[in-house]
């Protein structure tokens, strides 16, 4: 296999029996393999033009293929193929592209999606509230809102009409309702004969909604149509931000509750619903990716009886930093207001309020976290066409 260049400023080139490496100008080197180079081309051949999915047959790639033929230029790099039983027209990669792909643990890292924990301070209501119209005439706006929510997991929408489902038309401005056990939206009052315990007055601590369930729902809603009562503010958490507090103050609190799973189930007439899971999240990197805290559908606990004490404890602590004030914004959801949150990291609880004082209706509904990070990569690239990335 020969390897030719020009003399345009491209990385340096090393050739190996299965590989290249690249070298790029900051000094740092990246490998790709030829089977890789080969399994991601996107000649009409290889991936569909419109669909932008993979339509070579991978099975009848070698393994151990190596190119026929490689050049490059200040264009990129330009690979063809022996006969095989995949046919391909040439495989053509920016530099740009095969910079953003690299596959090393550190770069990987480097491009990995963070969230903005409430570590340093609290975030103000109002710094993340946008108009309704804006959120409905104006993609700007509608960005800006769910950068807040990508971000810090909340954001606002105020002056929303305190009409009937309004709610969903904020939501179907985003993304697709996700329904549930509740239905495709759910009213929040206080009612005789509650299937829910949020269907009363009563305080409520800091939770994730639907902890019973496989999945929960990665996206809340919660749309204020009604507020005279006295009382019934409103409390939100980082649960990222607590869980990360607990690792720091207490790593065998942590560890229990980051590997132990635990059964959570809620029952009511029409449904029975239970889950196995760890309180806290925690993906392959060690990063906190969210929270299941809900102590009214935890238990009855099924792990050993030795095992208790120290999950006893461990969720204790959590929940006393949950309860701590300064780890909460608390404030009244007023009439019109909307709060969007990621239900997967922060908890949301309620003071108890006084039913005879007045009427309290929340409206409420639930988004895919999937969706809404859709919607977000779409509004975020504009005209960027999507099949350079």
């Amino acid at each position: 296999m020969g390897f030719d260049y020009s003399p345009a400023p491209v990385p340096g080139i090393e050739t190996h029996p299965d590989r290249l490496t690249l070298t790029w100008s900051a000094g740092d080197r990246s490998t790709y393999l030829y089977y890789w180079l080969r399994e991601n081309c996107r000649c009409p051949k290889c991936t569909h033009p419109d669909a932008w999915e993979r339509i070579v047959d991978f099975m009848a790639i070698p393994l151990d293929i190596k190119p026929a033929t490689c050049a490059a230029d200040a264009a990129g790099l330009h690979l063809t193929w022996p006969a095989h039983g995949a046919p391909c027209d040439g495989t053509n990669y920016s530099w740009e592209w095969l910079h953003r792909h690299r596959s090393e643990k550190a770069t990987r890292l480097a491009r990995k999606i963070r969230h903005t924990a409430w570590t340093d301070a609290v975030p103000r209501k109002e710094n993340l509230s946008i108009p309704f119209s804006g959120v409905m005439d104006r993609d700007a706006d509608l960005q800006r809102l769910l950068e807040h929510v990508d971000s810090t997991g909340l954001g606002f929408v105020t002056e929303v009409p305190t009409d009937d489902l309004a709610v969903i038309r904020v939501a179907e401005r985003i993304a697709f309702v996700e329904e549930s056990h509740f239905g495709r939206y759910f009213d929040v009052v206080s009612k005789a004969n509650p299937e829910n315990l949020a269907y009363t007055p009563d305080a409520l601590r800091p939770h994730n909604d639907l902890s019973s369930r496989q999945h929960l729902p990665g996206v809340q809603l919660l749309h204020c149509r009604r507020n005279e009562v006295a009382g019934g503010d409103s409390v939100l958490v980082d649960g990222i931000a607590a869980a990360e507090r607990l690792r720091c103050d207490d790593p065998e609190a942590f560890a229990v509750l980051s590997t132990r799973r635990v059964t959570f189930r809620s029952v009511a007439n029409d449904w029975e619903i239970t889950n196995r899971a760890t309180i806290i999240e925690v993906d392959d990197d060690g990063d906190i990716v969210g929270t299941r805290l809900h102590p009214a559908l935890l238990g009855p606990l099924d792990i050993e009886p030795d095992d208790q004490p120290a999950f006893y404890r461990a969720h204790r602590a959590l929940l006393d930093l949950a309860l701590d004030p300064e780890m909460q914004l608390r404030f009244r959801l007023n009439e019109g207001d909307c709060m969007i949150f990621d239900n997967t990291r922060i908890l949301h609880a309620r003071t108890a309020f006084d039913a005879s004082t007045g009427n309290r209706h929340l409206q409420g509904c639930y988004l895919g976290r999937d969706d809404l990070r859709s919607r977000l990569n779409v509004l975020r690239r504009g005209e960027h066409d999507y099949r350079s990335s």
